[in-house]
């Protein structure tokens, strides 16, 4: 993903605020009136170089509206004011992750003064240098992590919310043959004549299924 890249305006804020010394950066500065064009660009940008989908669920959030979105910081700009305006700290994401995720802690290293720029150097897949891909897959609501990194991503931001929503409130009782179905399909390393029978059989046994009166 490419990093923003600031307009003149929006870039001499952002090196007035990293000239300060290091305890003088404080995080509630994000929240000030005179760096609302630096959140604006930042949103813009992001949004657009994510094609409108959220960094951490890869949901697609169809506008531009920034109210929709959130100036996500990896790294938490409470625990590391210094790297707030950083580029590469910087992303857009849904609401629900943002909220999810809060000041966790995201480094293997938190001690580090420099900014950490590579991919080892964080515990949750990061979308500057990761591909999400490697890490993390969508079987439509139900998401499956691919990673350590993957799964470290999936409980901090709650990624398993959307197959909870999606089931509801109902539970279905647990049934046994249809689990190992379900299993096989979404398994990578089975092979396709293994799925496909997995795949007949249970459209089979959803077809035996009552089905419920439309309200």
């Amino acid at each position: 993903m490419n990093p923003v890249q600031y307009g003149a305006a929006c870039q001499a804020l952002v090196d007035t605020f990293d000239a300060l010394e290091c305890g003088q950066k404080d995080h509630k500065y994000w929240g000030d009136d005179a760096v609302a064009t630096v959140r604006a660009e930042i949103k813009v940008h992001y949004i657009a170089e994510q094609n409108r989908r959220c960094c951490y669920c890869g949901r697609e959030y169809p506008t531009d509206n920034n109210a929709v979105w959130d100036g996500e910081h990896i790294i938490a700009k409470k625990i590391a004011p210094h790297f707030m305006f950083e580029p590469r700290n910087l992303a857009a994401s849904c609401k629900d992750c943002n909220i999810a995720k809060g000041d966790d802690e995201v480094r293997t290293n938190p001690k580090r003064k420099s900014f950490p720029d590579e991919a080892k150097h964080y515990k949750i897949v990061h979308p500057h240098f990761d591909n999400y891909h490697d890490h993390i897959r969508w079987y439509g609501d139900v998401v499956k992590p691919l990673s350590p990194k993957g799964a470290e991503l999936v409980g901090m931001c709650k990624l398993w919310r959307f197959g909870i929503t999606k089931a509801g409130a109902e539970v279905t009782p647990p049934n046994p043959l249809v689990d190992g179905l379900i299993g096989v399909m979404m398994d990578p390393q089975a092979d396709a004549l293994t799925k496909e029978v997995a795949i007949e059989a249970y459209k089979t046994y959803v077809r035996a299924q009552p089905q419920k009166a439309a309200d």
